[in-house]
């Protein structure tokens, strides 16, 4: 199974989060492409017999690619991943002959038992050619209102380490703040607020990898002003503890760079 070869396409629009290809690295060799233009001459040079596409908010280019892909590799199991669901865009995968369709957030067994399963399948017993289906009206249009909020999600991986307010960020989408409130939340299923919040923890997850940095000084940097606040948050999205965490994470040595300390 080592010798197995993966192909990982990372179309997501934000990259501020880890991808999740590194699951797969133990058991199979992964190759990693962020290059939609790539994607055929990467296909042709690995020649994977897996292939996973990772979204968080896919839109109609990144879609076309998947669905171009599964025409020209009918016999090739693929996995989609995406943070953005929809029944409609599950129903669309599916009908496309998408091997397995998995929403964010997923645990690694999940990943591990999705492309097992696939990998598993003799080639014979694999989906059969696939038709085109194109993506549906409906579908189109929530894709494209998912834009609006766009540069929100920038802006919060830019300045995620200074006080951020919903006003300006909704000016920057070129709406008032309730308009905004009610755009983000339709269009990302949670509050900007609990976005930032989410954000914020995520990131501190990763620098609490580094043993050599302190977890307060973490909690300024990812927008944290109050460690208190920072730890009680910490523990309600991750399940424990920030100092837990570092203990039980901070072991690798990962060349981290702060940026100045900030509020919000």
């Amino acid at each position: 199974m080592g010798s197995s070869k993966i192909l990982w396409v990372d179309l997501r629009l934000q990259r501020n989060k880890p991808s999740l290809y590194h699951h797969l690295t133990k058991k199979w060799s992964v190759y990693c492409t962020s290059e939609s233009e790539q994607i055929i001459k990467e296909i042709q040079k690995v020649a994977p017999v897996l292939l996973c596409f990772e979204y968080d908010y896919p839109d109609i280019h990144s879609l076309s690619i998947l669905q171009q892909t599964l025409q020209l590799l009918p016999a090739t199991p693929v996995i989609m991943l995406t943070e953005q669901h929809s029944e409609a865009l599950a129903v669309w995968a599916l009908r496309n002959r998408v091997w397995d369709y998995l929403v964010k957030p997923l645990s690694h067994q999940e990943l591990l038992k999705s492309a097992e399963s696939s990998l598993s399948m003799p080639p014979a017993g694999r989906r059969g050619n696939r038709l085109p289906n194109p993506i549906p009206a409906d579908l189109r249009v929530n894709i494209q209102q998912r834009k609006m909020t766009l540069p929100a999600l920038s802006f919060v991986e830019k300045h995620c380490h200074e006080k951020i307010a919903a006003r300006d960020v909704a000016q920057l989408c070129g709406m008032n703040t309730s308009t905004f409130s009610r755009a983000f939340k339709k269009e990302h299923g949670i509050t900007f607020r609990d976005y930032l919040v989410n954000y914020r923890i995520q990131k501190a997850r990763h620098l609490l990898q580094n043993p050599n940095v302190a977890v307060k000084d973490i909690a300024y940097t990812v927008g944290f002003h109050d460690p208190s606040y920072f730890t009680r948050m910490f523990r309600r999205i991750v399940g424990v503890s920030p100092s837990r965490y570092h203990e039980n994470h901070g072991k690798r040595r990962i060349p981290v760079r702060l940026p100045g300390k900030g509020a919000g």
